[in-house]
């Protein structure tokens, strides 16, 4: 029997082997090994390269790719299946056309390999962004999980938006991280472009970096009316220590040139850096010394949180200026004007917790005007980073929502651009977030109501939340001690008493609400924001998807939670309550909104 069993096995393989034609016509070469692992060769003749996948959120598989006999990717944990797919993922082709692929397969599901081909389309049980749960005013990830924004830059009038991605599973992971790539001329309609860097087992895995354009051309790599783009990123997983990288971009923000003397270069000393994990690294241009600044995170053996300055003429020899303690994660550096007045220039720093300081920088050190940790975001949200190089200084920022915890296409998305100012309070200087103005936009024609009086033994009732829409909600509270604007999946109220605005999860205490979930990951930085009448009035501005609620106060804080699409129902109400006493809306406004999916 058992030499029966090697001789099929054996005949077996010769018949997997041998030369096929794919459904579209190309050919491609197949061939399984005995130890569970699948090979293919094909060109990249279509537009994706498309693998059947299961749902989940970890998969068995390992998935190895080439381009042209080089190292593409590497994947552990793929949910690629070999059997009844619920659908599938792909790598987009678009730069390769005409290169050889070889494709190798792992696991116990490694005849997968006889699915793989490459299409141009995406197949599945939906068409794309028709998914179940699919955000209809926010970005995405066609596939895969999302989580930081990194190296987001506004070039030439093109707004690009990179972002961790683990395309061929649905968690955050250790090793296989890639930077996702969506560019949009709006900051509402996005277009996802091709994987920009790709984990190889043993050599890359990537994490959270900045942009930042090379405007005195210190790469030499820039061309008249075209300056090169530089992005930092740190490299690690596979077992590696982080280490910090700089990539060059001479075609827009497409592709990266990878240069060995900027690479993997570990910036000095870094036996003191290491601990928590070097990582997250921002560059930025510093005009008056003419000089490269990065700020990195790490955590020091037996020493506090902190983002280490470094200078550089030539982006390949760093110099360390300073560390700033107490500051964690994801660090962002810009500068604001107070009060839209530009001769009065401020510098934020501002870290993944959404904590930021007001003060000055010198090109080396960062001097906060006092050392109060200020906050503007609250809930379900961090790693926000704002985009480099917008036109006329203005500050755009978008972080990770950390919604959308799902087992299927994609995981997580990207929270709603916010424009971030510096104002003047009676507390003293305070950013103030809202959400761009683009998003009057996405309108269709809504209920406009003015000089309105909510009584607490008559709520009001307007408008459909089963689907995006945005509020504006201007008004008075009066003597009311509390007001909520409620509806299926909707909790949002303001009390007099706390002077607090509350957005909670719907039929869960606040500890519930704010909570690590047993779901999935969910950021816990704060949990109300503070708001109280100015000249008797107060302003909440509202932002409704069917897997988020986001709010923007008058006070310039910003609040986000996520949303179960599935207990929406239809045609559901705003209910608007007022107790204790009337509530008077001098401005009540709800607008349906277009999905920005075209749907």
């Amino acid at each position: 029997m058992k030499r029966l069993f090697i001789l099929t096995l054996v005949f077996e393989m010769i018949l997997f082997s041998s030369c096929t034609q794919s459904p579209g016509g190309s050919a491609k070469r197949l061939s399984r090994s005995a130890n569970n692992s699948g090979t293919l060769t094909l060109k990249a003749n279509k537009r994706y390269l498309i693998f059947p996948c299961s749902r989940g959120i970890f998969g068995k598989s390992r998935l190895f790719i080439n381009v042209d006999g080089n190292p593409y990717m590497s994947v552990y944990n793929a949910l690629i299946t070999a059997s009844n797919p619920d659908h599938w993922r792909f790598i987009d082709l678009k730069l390769m056309q005409g290169k050889e692929l070889s494709v190798r397969i792992e696991g116990p599901d490694s005849a997968a390999i006889k699915m793989v081909r490459t299409s141009d389309t995406i197949p599945g049980k939906y068409p794309i962004y028709k998914e179940s749960g699919r955000p209809k005013v926010h970005f995405s990830p066609l596939r895969g999980w999302l989580n930081d924004p990194c190296g987001m830059i506004c070039y030439q009038g093109t707004w690009h938006l990179y972002f961790a991605n683990k395309r061929f599973y649905n968690s955050m992971g250790d090793c296989n991280s890639f930077w996702g790539h969506a560019t949009s001329t709006d900051l509402l309609h996005w277009e996802e472009q091709p994987l920009f860097l790709a984990a190889v087992e043993g050599q890359y895995s990537f994490w959270t970096g900045a942009a930042a354009v090379d405007v005195d051309n210190t790469t030499g790599l820039g061309k008249p009316g075209k300056p090169a783009i530089v992005y930092s990123a740190n490299n690690g997983g596979w077992g590696q220590s982080f280490t910090q990288c700089i990539f060059v971009s001479t075609d827009g923000g497409m592709t990266v040139e990878s240069n060995p003397d900027m690479m993997y270069k570990p910036l000095p000393p870094e036996a003191s850096r290491r601990g928590g994990g070097t990582r997250d690294p921002m560059v930025i241009w510093y005009p008056p010394e003419k000089k490269w600044v990065m700020v990195v995170y790490n955590q020091p053996p037996g020493g506090k949180y902190s983002f280490f300055f470094f200078e550089s003429k030539d982006l390949k020899n760093w110099t360390k200026t300073s560390v700033m303690e107490d500051m964690y994660e994801c660090p962002n550096l810009f500068q604001l004007p107070v009060d839209g007045n530009k001769a009065d220039m401020r510098w934020i720093i501002w870290g993944s917790p959404t904590e930021y300081l007001i003060g000055k920088f010198n090109g080396k050190a960062f001097v906060p005007d006092d050392n109060r940790r200020l906050r503007a975001n609250f809930g379900q949200y961090s790693a926000s980073q704002v985009f480099a190089n917008s036109p006329g200084g203005r500050i755009v920022q978008i972080g990770w929502a950390h919604c959308c915890n799902y087992d299927g296409e994609f995981s997580q998305m990207a929270a709603f651009p916010l424009d971030l100012t510096l104002r003047t309070t009676s507390e003293g200087l305070r950013l103030h977030a809202e959400f761009i103005p683009e998003l009057a936009k996405l309108r269709n024609e809504g209920i406009k109501q003015n000089n309105l009086v909510v009584k607490p033994a008559a709520p009001l009732k307007v408008g459909d939340i089963s689907q995006p829409v945005e509020i504006i909600a201007e008004f008075d509270p009066g003597k009311a001690s509390q007001i909520t604007f409620t509806g299926p999946e909707l909790d949002i109220s303001w009390s007099a008493g706390s002077q607090e605005v509350k957005v909670m999860e719907v039929g869960k205490p606040e500890e519930e609400t704010y909570g690590y979930w047993a779901e999935g990951c969910v950021a816990t930085y704060g949990k109300v924001a503070r708001l109280n009448p100015k000249n008797g009035r107060m302003t909440l501005h509202i932002l409704l998807d069917i897997s988020s609620v986001e709010v923007t106060t008058s006070a310039g804080d910003y609040i986000i939670k996520g949303r179960d699409y599935r207990k929406l129902g239809e045609k559901s109400p705003l209910e608007i309550r007022a107790e204790g006493g009337d509530v008077k809306f001098s401005r009540l406004e709800v607008y349906p909104l277009k999905s920005i999916h075209g749907d």
